[in-house]
């Protein structure tokens, strides 16, 4: 992989949206800037990385360049590094950064932003009321990633007629397409 191959406008729009994720680690010691370890790992799971053990590979063998346009300019972090870092940095906050990146990434269908609210329960978790916890997302469409989810009351957030998660996301004017099937002009 070449620095040709990542836009620099682009990966400078991304690590000035991760420069936003507050660093929780202690100022002694740290090596690598937090918006940089969290670019490379974020450019090691899109190109397939499913470990911390494989994004610290992937960092090891993207080269220079490479990393220098992800942020990491002092080079390639180690796997222990990457682990502590993102164990330690809040997942609401690095949620809503990348789902803003992402959102600027999306794909317009015929001029229209295409994005689907759907709610799940989840599955072999439990809150501390000891229910499965309740999850809405919005997903665009266009590019096939979730641009935000929230834990929500599961009935506040199936129930079309209450108001739930969704209604922040709608606009006046617009559809909005439900897990319900209900479908809805404001």
């Amino acid at each position: 992989m070449t620095s040709s191959s990542i836009p620099a406008a682009r990966s400078q729009y991304l690590l000035d949206l991760l420069a936003q994720v507050p660093d929780p680690r202690k100022r002694r010691g740290r090596r690598h800037p937090l918006p940089g370890l969290l670019a490379v790992g974020i450019a090691a799971v899109i190109a397939g990385s499913r470990s911390f053990a494989a994004i610290g590979q992937w960092a090891a063998e993207a080269g220079p360049d490479v990393l220098a346009a992800l942020g990491a300019a002092r080079g390639a972090a180690e796997e222990s590094t990457f682990r502590r870092a993102f164990a330690l940095v809040s997942a609401d906050v690095l949620d809503r950064v990348l789902g803003a990146w992402l959102h600027n990434r999306a794909v317009q269908a015929g001029g229209r932003l295409v994005i689907a609210i759907d709610g799940k329960t989840v599955r072999g978790a439990k809150n501390k009321a000891g229910k499965a916890p309740h999850l809405v997302a919005a997903l665009a469409h266009g590019i096939g990633a979730v641009l935000g989810q929230a834990a929500v009351d599961a009935e506040a957030g199936r129930d079309p007629r209450r108001p739930g998660p969704a209604e922040s996301l709608r606009e006046p004017g617009r559809r909005s397409d439900h897990d319900r099937r209900t479908t809805y002009a404001k």
